[in-house]
């Protein structure tokens, strides 16, 4: 296996391996606000933690921002440059071997970007395992696993209806309210049983769970972007207090979010 450093540009502070596939922690500062145009010998996925930066990639000009999860195929070119100082990445490199023991292809990498909120969480648990030293090397290798095999319900036949699209963007929009499901369907069209029957089909979750992740997905950024306190944090983030927001924190992410600051 090629050394960290061969791997992902920056400061490569962690560096851990777990079944054919490399994680490190890289950070980013006045010494990194420029590459050449470059590629990766492997397929890799990254989350943003903190900071920012410009990237090139496939004919896209991207400003990348905390939250960010992005797959970069093997041998295609890109450029990152104005690197916000204290800009830190999780970065996972997959070789060719690794991904057909687990039976992934690259449109399931494809899948992970952007948004996937199970996706971060995933991710964050395993680095916060791997970085842990006290969990058996199996539990690792399982959330390696889950990471591109997540636990669905049924499957079903075809995209998402339209219905389900528009809830998802009515929950991230209007993530501070308190909605009832009469509200939803009114809104949606759609009756209240047919919300019932399918959010879970569609959203492989129940609704308060989802909701916990998108307050969740929102701290993610302001413990790492900001030296707010924890709690004013918490209220910002439409948690009654610091004590449920700790537990939910560390129950999604694996972290609790005094943890997340420092990591």
């Amino acid at each position: 296996m090629a050394a960290a450093q061969d791997l992902f540009l920056g400061n490569n502070r962690v560096v851990r391996a777990v079944s054919g596939t490399t994680i490190a922690l890289t950070a980013y500062g006045a010494g990194a606000g420029f590459e050449e145009w470059h590629s990766h010998a492997n397929d890799s996925i990254s989350l943003l933690l903190s900071g920012t930066h410009h990237e090139s990639l496939q004919g896209r000009e991207l400003k990348r921002t905390p939250g960010d999860l992005k797959f970069i195929p093997a041998g295609v070119m890109h450029r990152c440059e104005q690197y916000l100082p204290g800009t830190c990445k999780i970065n996972l490199d997959l070789n060719g071997q690794a991904l057909q023991k687990m039976g992934i292809s690259e449109e399931q990498l494809a899948g992970l970007s952007g948004s996937s909120l199970p996706a971060k969480f995933t991710l964050l648990k395993l680095y916060h395992e791997l970085v842990a030293h006290e969990v058996p090397e199996a539990s690792t290798e399982l959330l390696l696993f889950q990471l591109f095999n997540p636990a669905t319900p049924p499957k079903h036949k075809g995209a998402p209806p339209l219905w389900a699209e528009r809830l998802k963007d009515l929950l991230h929009d209007e993530w501070d309210k308190n909605f009832h499901l009469d509200d939803l369907s009114a809104r949606l069209g759609v009756h209240p049983v047919t919300i019932s029957r399918y959010f879970p089909l569609y959203f492989a979750t129940t609704l308060g769970n989802y909701m916990l992740q998108i307050k969740v997905n929102k701290a993610l950024t302001m413990i790492r972007a900001s030296n707010t306190p924890l709690t004013q944090i918490a209220y910002n983030c439409g948690f009654a207090d610091q004590a449920h927001f700790t537990r939910t924190f560390k129950a999604i992410t694996g972290y609790r979010p005094q943890e997340f600051r420092k990591a």
